[in-house]
């Protein structure tokens, strides 16, 4: 979950970078006008490809989530630490850097503007471009679709198996307690501290999962469906027929990756005590501990 906040801070960033041509405007049309043209080929990209990234890493965290219930004795042996940073190192490396190559697609160049009167930066098709256009854009829109339906589908089944493993869990130590009733004194009617702590984890997990579902399909449904109309109607996509649409949808989309980027963080630091306990650690919270406290990181 760390990582997944570090890649949304990145697209946030990208984002403030992406938007701060309104500024720049006011003390220089010239100057905003080039930086809309500069970030349009470049930081739109970056906080779309990030958006896969956090979706790829989404769905091994549900996998994680998954292993942690189902195979409970064997997955510290599994999920190392190491093992954990190298998964999300291959998947944030292999997601983006597949990618990479469309950011060699547009050349920005120096042109005379004679409505602004000045030289300013322009975004055209590279040569690349327009060598590989075909197979370019197939390679592209068929990967914008597949990893983030690919990411959902992970994370909806590894979903489904932790809620039937904790509803059977549940019913064990319900059962338990039931065979164990008689035996007990009458205060060993209502469910132990340690069951009810048992019980609340558990819901807490499934709630988080599907907090992350929800966020999920609110932001990349409208991408996916980007991409698919991307496939069908050619001249939909910058620099054709269709760039004024396409780019009033693209400004849709990347506020909607803009909101899960934000709300993602505080997702995790309510829901989940290992990121909160991680995030307390690396000195971003006023808030320290005492030298005579000890933290439980669970």
């Amino acid at each position: 979950m760390t990582t997944i906040s570090i890649w949304d801070l990145s697209k946030c960033i990208s984002g403030v970078l992406n938007t701060s041509q309104g500024i720049l405007s006011l003390f220089d049309p010239v100057v905003a006008y080039s930086w809309t043209n500069i970030t349009t080929a470049v930081f739109n990209y970056i906080i779309s490809f990030s958006t896969y990234v956090t979706s790829v890493l989404a769905a091994y965290v549900a996998v994680e989530r998954c292993l942690c219930v189902t195979i409970p004795l064997k997955v510290k042996w599994l999920l190392t630490p190491r093992v954990t940073l190298m998964a999300c190192l291959v998947i944030s490396v292999g997601v983006f850097g597949s990618f990479a190559v469309i950011f060699g697609i547009y050349d920005i160049v120096w042109e005379w503007d004679s409505s602004l009167n000045a030289t300013v930066a322009v975004y055209k098709k590279s040569s690349f471009y327009i060598r590989h256009e075909g197979p370019l854009f197939a390679y592209y829109n068929l990967s914008g679709t597949l990893w983030p339906i690919v990411s959902f589908i992970v994370i909806l089944i590894a979903t489904i198996i932790i809620v039937v493993k904790l509803k059977e869990g549940s019913k064990f130590r319900n059962d338990n307690q039931i065979k164990d009733g008689p035996s007990l004194t009458n205060k060993s009617d209502r469910p132990t501290t340690q069951t009810q702590n048992h019980m609340k984890r558990d819901r807490q997990v499934v709630k988080m999962l599907l907090v992350i579902i929800i966020i999920y399909i609110a932001a990349l449904a409208p991408r996916i469906v980007q991409y698919l109309c991307k496939y069908i109607f050619y001249d939909f996509y910058f620099l054709r027929r269709g760039h004024h649409i396409f780019e009033f949808v693209v400004y849709i989309i990347l506020t909607l990756d803009l909101l899960n980027g934000a709300v993602n963080f505080f997702v995790f630091y309510n829901m989940s005590s290992s990121f909160r306990a991680t995030f307390q650690a690396m000195g971003c919270c006023t808030k320290r501990p005492s030298a005579t406290a000890t933290v439980t990181v669970k």
